[in-house]
């Protein structure tokens, strides 16, 4: 594959966009031939490609899922650095992921246009960016059917998944077997992430009909820090 750079090009924003493009006109047997759209003046191959192994398709060309998928790498480095025009905020390889998908599934004149660029760039909150990327709130993203709806509840997990564990000021003992520290970063608003929490409500309420659990919890939750991280000391009646 092409060594080519890319600030916006990532292995994992490679993998994504291609699990979602599904590469045209097979032949069977690992062999792809060219094909031409209504309104287009190029013919193409594979995952959209206008050329292969380094001249452009004509009629007559047939190529292997290697080669399709070489290509569609090239490509795809290609295309990740128009973003660089439109995206002016820094993001981490996550949500480069995600955001190279989205852009290649709406085509770039659709995603320099587009509300969720404005928002991105715009340092919106968390909530308006779920409202605007998930198929689950806005019904526009339906209408590609369920491959659609599935690529965007993906990007939108991939966007908002941390890279790295979350880094804390002051140490951190897990005291669970599954930590819960990236709850919070890895929320997106899906069904099953609502069905998730309303099963953790109902298990709290068994666990302490009284509520007092949570209440306390909120109370650490919503402290200000007096310095780095640390938590205030609770406060003791005299």
């Amino acid at each position: 594959m092409s060594s080519l750079k890319s600030k916006f090009f990532t292995k994992k924003g490679f993998i994504l966009t291609k699990s979602y493009t599904v590469p045209r006109t097979s032949l069977g047997l690992g062999t792809y031939a060219a094909y031409k759209d209504f309104d287009d003046s190029y013919w193409r191959i594979g995952y959209g490609s206008k050329e292969i192994n380094n001249h452009l398709i004509n009629s007559k060309d047939k190529a292997t899922q290697v080669e399709i998928e070489n290509q569609f790498y090239i490509d795809l480095q290609e295309f990740a650095e128009n973003l660089n025009n439109y995206v002016f905020v820094n993001l981490n390889n996550n949500r480069k992921a995600a955001l190279l998908s989205f852009a290649h599934s709406v085509g770039i004149q659709s995603f320099k246009k587009c509300r969720l660029l404005d928002l991105i760039n715009g340092y919106a909150s968390k909530t308006k960016i779920i409202k605007e990327w998930s198929p689950n709130i806005n019904t526009i993203w339906r209408s590609g059917g369920d491959l659609m709806i599935s690529r965007r509840n993906t990007e939108l997990y991939t966007f908002f998944s941390p890279d790295k564990r979350i880094p804390t000021f002051t140490p951190h003992k897990c005291s669970a077997k599954v930590c819960l520290l990236n709850i919070a970063e890895t929320y997106n608003g899906s069904p099953t992430q609502i069905k998730a929490i309303e099963y953790l409500e109902k298990k709290f309420k068994d666990l302490d009909p009284s509520g007092e659990i949570l209440r306390q919890f909120f109370r650490y939750w919503n402290q200000k820090p007096t310095g780095l991280g640390s938590p205030q000391p609770p406060k003791v009646d005299p």
